[in-house]
């Protein structure tokens, strides 16, 4: 069990937090159908009412337009190439806005591909300032192969690190810059990447590992937060994707979310993974609301609390 606490809770007049919330409506990297429909099923939930309680300013921009037609299909090497390979486009051109101005940027994904075109853009705007925080129960780096057919969601971190013809940003992302934390079964090949194991997590009791963590990255960072709600085990989050038998507890998920986007520097946080389709009676989709709406406040309290100290 992780023990850390933070305070929760309403955020007072003088909050200067503003979110806008942005739906990724797509499963270009996932085999079967679900998590296109989670941008609408947590706004059904109650999304944004919560966060406006939690004392947060929130704007709705809709849902992304996809384009008319995603190819999808299982040929090798990368399930329904060329959706994924739009979709990043798509991103890499919206989320400059999102990620560009003073509002803080929440986006509902979508399957864990998300994260190819919103980094990318991340890091066209921010160069290497951009760092990437990525809260998930895998690792996300597995490399195409010709002899097998695998969806992109399961690649992410892969086409970041790689100049490569597939997908080809102006500049790969660098190892340094990217952590991990959550990884229930850390891989042999880490890609270079930092690896907070669930382990680590429960054996430091969380906030001393999540804060040296912290620490490592420059003052003036631009930070940009992944969070795959399969880090979380099957109890707490039954609707994930692909649910886990071993990962946080619901409340461990929201004190480590909470920790993480308290920092002044993280600009926004995409959520993954969540597939509507498992959720058959809505609660899964209220839970997580209420996930994030806690974490919100906690950083809108922060916020508050640093500027009553100036």
């Amino acid at each position: 069990m992780i023990y850390w606490e933070h305070v929760y809770g309403k955020n007072q007049e003088g909050s200067a937090i503003n979110v806008n919330v942005i739906g990724i409506p797509h499963a270009v990297g996932a085999y079967v159908s679900g998590t296109e429909l989670a941008p609408d099923a947590l706004r059904e939930a109650g999304l944004i009412e919560q966060l406006q309680q939690a004392g947060l300013k929130v704007s709705d921009a809709g849902n992304v337009k996809l384009p008319d037609y995603l190819p999808r299909h299982n040929i090798p090497p990368v399930r329904h190439w060329p959706a994924p390979r739009m979709l990043w486009d798509l991103l890499r051109k919206e989320a400059r806005d999102w990620l560009h101005g003073d509002d803080f940027a929440l986006m509902l994904g979508g399957d864990c591909s998300t994260i190819v075109g919103t980094a990318t853009a991340h890091q066209e705007l921010h160069g290497d300032l951009a760092y990437l925080l990525v809260i998930d129960g895998h690792l996300d780096a597995v490399a195409p192969s010709p002899h097998r057919c695998l969806g992109a969601a399961g690649m992410g971190l892969w086409f970041l690190l790689r100049d490569n013809p597939m997908w080809a940003a102006e500049q790969a992302w660098t190892s340094d810059r990217i952590s991990v934390i959550g990884c229930q079964q850390p891989p042999e090949e880490s890609c270079g990447i930092e690896i907070v194991s669930l382990a680590d997590l429960r054996a430091s009791e969380g906030e001393h590992v999540v804060s040296r963590l912290l620490k490592n990255i420059p003052a003036n960072a631009k930070l940009l937060v992944h969070f795959d709600v399969d880090v979380m085990d099957e109890e707490a989050m039954a609707a994930a994707y692909s649910p886990s038998k071993t990962g946080l507890s619901l409340k461990e998920a929201e004190n480590l979310l909470a920790a993480v986007v308290q920092d002044s520097r993280v600009i926004g946080l995409e959520v993954t993974e969540f597939s509507a389709l498992r959720d058959t009676t809505g609660e899964y989709a209220k839970r997580l609301v209420r996930l994030l709406a806690n974490a919100l406040a906690a950083r809108a309290t922060r916020a508050s609390s640093d500027t009553l100290h100036r």
